[in-house]
């Protein structure tokens, strides 16, 4: 019998891992096609150093992860590409555990018939927008089930992927509510230490203890404010990058 047909590549057993655990990443279709080869440096060449520099974090993950190292990614303006940046350096880490998991047992994955069922709930890196979460965090009331289910998802992904990226981080921070969530989200990566990268409009920085442009100075969250400003300070330290804006990527 034709070895072809009893056996994938190893492009072809690699690929298919990928797409099972892209899958599971839970990014946004709008953001699927977005890799470090099509962001657009020529646009805003400042930003281009910045690209480089979470390309290197992707393909080193795993140096990442022992140390660990999370990223925060802001820019005061939208479309600078910010979250362009973020899902290109999850999808590259994510070619990272795949080639780990295919090395392991090449011949396995190889085989065809193989049907990866084992990779159903494995979510090694995972994508979270704050509004889409905390939106649907409040309907814990709802019957409805895929609202529930995603809330599920993406609490264990906070909890357990090996890379979490959160999408427009400080978007919505005036209750209680979400200062709650937004603390225990960082207690949970903190104490586990596992990396996060964030994508925000807002410099975490101004909620630094004592500085007076900080908008909770004299308010009930100024210690929760302070506490998250110490908490991303200590995580993302070397991987502060202020994006350059003043042109929207976007409307290229």
């Amino acid at each position: 019998m034709n070895k072809r047909l009893l056996y994938y590549s190893e492009e072809e057993a690699m690929s298919r891992i990928y797409r099972k655990l892209l899958a599971n990443a839970h990014i946004p279709e709008k953001y699927l096609d977005c890799t470090f080869d099509n962001f657009d440096t020529d646009f805003m060449p400042e930003n281009a150093k910045r690209a480089k520099k979470m390309k290197s974090f992707a393909e080193n993950i795993f140096k990442v992860m022992e140390i660990p190292q999370s990223a925060y990614l802001f820019s005061y303006r939208n479309g600078t590409g910010k979250t362009h940046i973020a899902v290109a350096t999850a999808k590259l880490a994510l070619w990272q555990f795949v080639k780990r998991i295919y090395q392991q047992n090449p011949f396995k994955y190889r085989r065809r018939g193989n049907n990866l069922n084992e990779f159903n709930h494995y979510a090694p890196v995972f994508f979270m927008s704050e509004k889409n979460y905390l939106w649907k965090k409040k309907q814990y009331r709802t019957r409805n089930q895929e609202v529930l289910q995603e809330v599920e998802l993406i609490e264990n992904a906070i909890i357990n992927s090996d890379l979490l990226i959160i999408d427009d981080f400080f978007k919505e921070r005036d209750t209680e509510f979400t200062f709650g969530e937004l603390t225990a989200w960082l207690c949970q990566r903190y104490d586990y230490n596992k990396p996060v990268i964030f994508t925000s409009n807002e410099d975490f920085k101004i909620f630094r203890p004592g500085f007076e442009g900080n908008p909770y100075l004299e308010t009930e969250h100024y210690y929760s404010a302070t506490y998250l400003y110490s908490r991303i300070e200590e995580m993302t330290q070397g991987f502060q990058f202020v994006f350059d804006d003043y042109k929207d990527y976007r409307e290229n």
